[in-house]
């Protein structure tokens, strides 16, 4: 019989994996947290209609624009991303990522995806929509809590 305890460890497990594989990545790779977060959602929304700016990622990231603009210069000076005229605005940019299909790179910065798409590629429709309920209960909880506490703090 699977316990409460079980499921806590295991919630613990799968954090600390991916805390280990996000620092190796990050390290490997020489980036910082936000950069990776810039790198994967600019890889997840290649194909998508809506153009990526900088106030975008910003807003994203709950960041400046300067950091936002220094962000993206120190992406663009490693060759993880280009700038391109926004289409229809040659004012504005839109930011890219420059990393190949076949990188290394861009397979490090998928772990996590990719891990989870594969087990949940073998549950059922039923046990997908448990799963993913759950984790966002406790996420939703988590955040609660965070911001109960932070508010005792003030």
């Amino acid at each position: 019989m699977t316990t409460e305890d079980d499921v806590v460890k295991a919630v613990s497990d799968l954090s600390e994996s991916g805390a280990a594989s996000e620092r190796a990545a990050l390290h490997s790779l020489g980036i910082g947290p936000n950069d990776a977060k810039v790198l994967r959602f600019l890889l997840a929304r290649e194909d998508g209609d809506e153009p990526v700016t900088p106030r975008l990622l910003a807003e994203m990231l709950g960041i400046s624009s300067a950091a936002t603009t220094a962000l993206i210069d120190r992406l663009a000076d490693a060759g993880w991303v280009e700038r391109v005229p926004f289409p229809g605005d040659r004012r504005s940019i839109v930011v890219r990522a420059t990393i190949d299909d076949a990188s290394p790179a861009r397979h490090l910065l998928a772990v996590r995806r990719s891990s989870v798409a594969e087990a949940a590629s073998r549950l059922g429709a039923a046990e997908r929509r448990v799963i993913a309920d759950f984790l966002d209960e406790v996420a939703r909880a988590e955040k609660q809590h965070m911001e109960r506490l932070s508010a005792r703090t003030e």
